[in-house]
């Protein structure tokens, strides 16, 4: 039981952490540099879309795991 909290914790902050990295990559995509190129533009928001999709992966993982918890705990009641 403790595991899976734990799993669920770990899940839930992989997926933070994702989505702020993603944010950054997002905003670097739109920021103006000398030099900047449609295919970097196109790799930093290409990296930021998969980095939410990772994230969201994270997150219904995490979910799963908390409704696995709450059943085990309304069959132990």
């Amino acid at each position: 039981m403790k595991e899976l909290q734990d799993k669920m914790t770990d899940y839930k902050r992989f997926a933070f952490i994702l989505l702020s990295l993603s944010v950054f990559l997002y905003i670097g995509s739109f920021l103006p540099m000398e030099g900047q190129t449609d295919e970097r533009v196109l790799i930093l928001t290409g990296g930021g879309f998969l980095l939410i999709g990772i994230a969201l992966f994270f997150y219904s993982r995490a979910i799963a795991i908390q409704k696995k918890l709450n059943d085990s705990d309304t069959t132990n009641d």
